[in-house]
């Protein structure tokens, strides 16, 4: 290709209606024109988030103030509490670690890492994607609702009803 062919492929000019990404046969590409309905980021957008984020500061500011969250005694190695339990949200695992440490430490952990990491090889089925509760989808309903169960009576379960030396006790007895 010559030197004047370039030139009537690309004519140099502020009128220039293409770019290196619209060099396609149809309409070209109006660069420096963006669509009609168009909000910039600033100062729509960052105004709109500043303010949400000063409401939410605000409020936890005064639910922290209103409520006391009392702390408890030193921790002391010597004198641990009866039982010692995980945050809420580990104690499903703490319970099952009560009953098989292998079983409830590793490999349960473990198929759960694997099968979410796995899970977007596993479901490639486009139907039903965005919908709740899709009737396309049944098998993973199932398995996420029974996931979920399972999770929330391991946490009550440890949370609730284990006292000294981890047995099981009915709080209401």
């Amino acid at each position: 290709m010559q030197a004047s062919e370039k030139e009537e492929l690309f004519p140099k000019g502020s009128d220039k209606t293409y770019s290196l990404m619209g060099i396609v046969e149809g309409e070209p590409l109006q660069v420096e024109r963006g669509p009609d309905n168009m909000v910039m980021t600033y100062p729509h957008l960052v105004v709109r988030e500043l303010l949400l984020f000063l409401v939410v500061f605000i409020v936890i500011l005064g639910v922290s103030m209103v409520f006391n969250a009392p702390l408890e005694e030193p921790a002391n190695a010597l004198h641990s509490t009866n039982p010692a339990k995980a945050p809420w949200y580990f104690v499903g695992i703490q319970e099952l670690v009560s009953y098989s440490a292998f079983l409830g430490g590793i490999v349960a952990p473990g198929v759960i890492v694997l099968s979410l990491l796995l899970l977007p090889y596993l479901d490639r089925n486009p139907r039903g994607v965005g919908v709740w509760f899709s009737g396309t989808r049944k098998f993973g309903i199932v398995m996420f609702s029974l996931f979920v169960i399972v999770m929330i009576v391991l946490i009550l379960i440890g949370e609730f009803l284990r006292g000294p030396n981890w047995n099981i006790y009915w709080p209401w007895l």
